[in-house]
C-alpha cells in the first residue's frame, strides 16, 4: 500500500500544482452556467437595448389602438421585470438602457402604402409593420413585415400581445367593460409544491431542472477528463520508458491503483472548491435565486454527487488505464477510447428522459446498468429521490462491476505497459487475460 500512496501523492501534487487545474476549476462551472443560462440572458439583453418602432396598419382605428396599448403595456411589464431582476442581483451597471416601444396606427390599407412601409423597414427606418386589415383579421393570420425574421423571441412576444389585444377588443364589442375584461385575462399562477419535501419549502421545479442539468454536465465532463488524464499519464510514462524504472520499485497493480487514486483525489478537490463556492453564493443575500437553490442543494444531494462520481470515475478510469497500457500513441488512444466513451454518451442520452420522468422504465434501468448508472441515478436523486433499495442496489452493482473490471484491466495493464510496437489485436488481449 505504501507504493500505491506514493504514486497517488505524486499524481495528485503534479496536477494540483499545474496551471491547467486552476483554469479548469474556474472554467467548467462558468462554461456550464454560460451554456445553460447564457442564450436566454443574451436574448433578454438584446431585446432591452434601443427603441423599437412599429406601425399597425388597420382600417379600424379601435383595433389599432388596442394593439398599441397592449404592446406598450407588455414593454412596460418587461422593463419592470428587468428592473426588479437588476435590483435583486445588485447590478450596479447603468450602461444598459431600457428599451422603448413606439407604435403608430396607420389606417391606409392600400397596396402602395404597404410597399412604402416595406421600403422603410428595409431601410431600417421601422422595426416592423403589423398588417391588421379586415381580410387578415378574418383569417386570423396577420402579416408581420420585419428584417428580424430570426428573432423568434420578439416575434412570440408580439404575437401574444397582438392576440390578447384582438381578444380584448372582441370582448369589448360584446359589451364587457374594462374591469371584466381584465378579470378574464388575469393570469393564473401555479405554485408547485413538493409533497415529500415539505410543500412551500421545496425547490422550484425550473430551478431543480436547470441545476440538475448543470451538475450532470459537470459530472459528465469530469468523468471524461479525469479518465482521459489517467490514460494519458499511463501512455506518457510508457512511451518515455519511465514505466520500466517505476516497475523496479512497484507492481503494475500498485501503479494502476495509485494513478486512479491520485487523479480521483484531484477531482474531489475540485468538487470541494465548487461546493464551497456554491455555498457562499447561496448564502449571499445578493443572489436572486438563493432560496430555491437552498431548497435544491441538500447534504444528501452533495453526498450522492461525490459517491456516484467516485463510482463512475473508478469504473471508467480503470478502463482508460487499460487502454493507455495497450496503445503506443495518442492517435491509437483516441481510436481505442471510443468504446469507453460510448456508454457515457448513452448516459447523457438518457438524461433528459430521466429529468422529465425519474421513475420511468428508461430511468430505472439506466440507473441499474453500471456504465450509465453514475449519471442516471444521480439525476433521479436530484429530481425525485427513488426508494433507498434502488439506490443501494445501484451502488452495489457498480461496486461489483468495478471490482470485476479492476481484475480484468489489471491483467491487461500488467502486460500492456511493457508492450511496444504495434497495437495489440483482440486475440492477443484475450491471451493476456488468460495467462497474466
Amino acid at each position: 500500500m505504501r507504493n500505491v500512496f506514493l504514486i497517488a501523492k505524486r499524481e495528485y501534487l503534479e496536477r494540483v500544482r499545474s496551471k491547467s487545474f486552476l483554469i479548469m476549476t474556474l472554467l467548467i462551472p462558468f462554461l456550464m452556467a454560460a451554456l445553460t443560462l447564457g442564450p436566454g440572458l443574451l436574448a433578454m439583453r438584446l431585446m432591452k437595448q434601443g427603441t423599437k418602432h412599429f406601425v399597425v396598419v388597420t382600417s379600424r382605428p379601435s383595433v389599432g389602438e388596442a394593439i398599441k396599448a397592449r404592446l406598450t403595456e407588455t414593454q412596460e411589464r418587461e422593463t419592470k421585470k428587468a428592473t426588479e431582476l437588476k435590483a435583486n442581483s445588485m447590478e450596479r451597471s447603468e450602461s444598459t438602457p431600457s428599451s422603448q416601444v413606439t407604435v403608430d396606427v396607420d389606417t391606409n390599407t392600400s397596396t402602395d402604402e404597404r410597399a412604402a412601409l416595406t421600403v422603410k423597414v428595409r431601410n431600417k427606418e421601422l422595426d416592423g409593420v403589423i398588417w391588421a386589415t379586415d381580410d387578415a383579421l378574418a383569417a386570423n393570420k396577420l402579416p408581420y413585415i420585419t428584417l428580424d425574421v430570426s428573432s423568434f423571441i420578439q416575434t412570440t412576444i408580439l404575437q401574444e400581445s397582438v392576440s390578447e389585444a384582438l381578444h380584448r377588443e372582441s370582448l369589448r364589442t360584446k359589451g364587457l367593460n374594462t374591469t371584466e375584461i381584465d378579470a378574464v385575462f388575469k393570469r393564473v399562477e401555479l405554485d408547485p409544491q413538493n409533497a415529500k419535501a415539505g410543500g412551500p419549502g421545496a425547490a422550484n421545479p425550473q430551478v431543480t431542472f436547470i441545476a440538475s442539468f448543470v451538475m450532470v454536465m459537470i459530472l459528465y465532463i469530469s468523468l471524461l477528463l479525469y479518465g482521459i488524464n489517467v490514460m494519458r499519464s499511463v501512455l506518457e510514462e510508457k512511451t518515455s520508458r519511465i514505466m520500466e524504472v517505476m516497475l523496479s520499485i512497484a507492481k503494475p497493480k500498485e501503479m494502476m491503483a495509485g494513478k486512479i487514486l491520485g487523479v480521483g483525489s484531484v477531482g474531489l478537490t475540485q468538487f470541494a472548491i465548487w461546493g464551497a463556492t456554491a455555498s457562499v453564493f447561496t448564502g449571499a443575500s445578493a443572489f436572486a435565486a438563493r432560496d430555491q437553490l437552498k431548497g435544491f442543494f441538500s447534504p444528501m444531494l452533495l453526498i450522492s454527487f461525490a459517491v456516484f462520481f467516485l463510482l463512475g470515475y473508478a469504473l471508467y478510469s480503470t478502463m482508460y488505464a487499460a487502454v493507455g497500457a495497450m496503445v503506443n500513441s495518442e492517435q491509437e488512444a483516441q481510436q481505442a477510447s471510443f468504446l469507453v466513451i460510448m456508454p457515457i454518451v448513452a448516459a447523457i442520452a438518457m438524461a433528459f428522459p430521466a429529468l422529465q420522468s425519474p421513475n420511468s422504465a428508461v430511468a430505472f434501468w439506466g440507473s441499474m446498468v453500471p456504465f450509465t448508472s453514475p449519471i442516471v441515478m444521480f439525476i433521479r436523486i436530484a429530481v425525485q429521490q427513488p426508494p433507498w433499495w434502488q439506490i443501494g442496489l445501484s451502488i452495489a452493482i457498480n461496486l461489483a462491476t468495478t471490482y470485476g473490471l479492476v481484475l480484468l484491466c489489471a491483467r491487461i495493464y500488467r502486460v500492456g505497459v511493457l508492450m511496444y510496437g504495434k497495437k495489440p489485436t483482440l486475440p492477443e488481449i484475450i491471451k493476456w487475460l488468460r495467462y497474466s
